[in-house]
């Protein structure tokens, strides 16, 4: 089966109905079981490397999602790059910040956009009333050093599939390198129509070197619907060894 490297689009439909306290215990269970590693991020000094592609901000009755699409447009991998987002309603009022103390460092940092390459953040963690309507993003300098050999780390038998919740996304992460992973996260995008419908991520607390004793496997869920939709994914390591 052809592996996913860094960034797959693949076309996957599902249907399922969606159950909404399921969902929210999942997700308030997500967020208290996130690694308290670093205060809010601050951003200081803007990169002018990486470039904001696009953003969308989604919203459901399990909470609100943030997606940023990143470029680097050097030459050089980039790691550790500060991502600060304030999410606003339509009169420009602000709903959120992720300048609040107590996140995971997933969700205020971007582990590494390659050289010349694109990819997806995600920040799915997101609770809050109002109506979110526009995102501001900025994003600072790198922070660590990238090595020549970066790991390799690939999705396989990437598939839709429900529950209660409803749909989600399933498969096995694999690790290419002898450098252990903690920590990871994996962004994913669905888009329908030219436009992102749904997004979601999935932290995976330890990825052994190669080679693996058993397979890891790993759940997206979503916020929005991603049913019949294209979906993204970003898988950037987070330890170069």
């Amino acid at each position: 089966m052809r592996r996913v490297v860094v960034l797959l689009v693949a076309a996957l439909a599902v249907t399922g109905c969606e159950s909404t306290q399921s969902t929210s215990k999942r997700l308030a269970k997500e967020g208290k079981n996130v690694l308290k590693e670093q205060a809010g991020v601050k951003v200081g000094v803007q990169n002018p490397d990486i470039k904001v592609t696009e953003t969308a901000v989604l919203k459901d009755a399990n909470g609100i999602a943030a997606v940023v699409g990143l470029k680097n447009t050097s030459r050089r991998s980039q790691a550790q790059l500060p991502v600060g987002i304030t999410i606003k309603d339509a009169k420009g009022a602000k709903l959120y910040a992720n300048d609040v103390p107590g996140l995971d460092a997933s969700l205020t940092s971007m582990a590494l956009v390659r050289s010349g390459g694109e990819a997806y953040w995600v920040d799915n963690q997101i609770l809050g009333n109002g109506a979110p309507k526009k995102l501001d993003v900025k994003v600072g300098r790198a922070k660590a050093p990238v090595p020549r050999a970066i790991p390799e780390i690939t999705l396989t038998k990437v598939h839709f599939d429900k529950d209660v919740s409803g749909p989600f996304v399933a498969g096995v992460i694999e690790n290419h390198s002898k450098v252990l992973q903690r920590r990871l996260t994996i962004f994913c995008v669905a888009r329908k129509g030219g436009k992102i419908v749904a997004a979601g991520r999935a932290v995976v607390d330890k990825l052994p070197p190669a080679p693996t004793p058993k397979p890891i496997r790993f759940s997206v869920y979503f916020i929005g619907n991603p049913t019949g939709a294209k979906l993204s994914f970003s898988v950037p390591p987070v330890n170069f060894g």
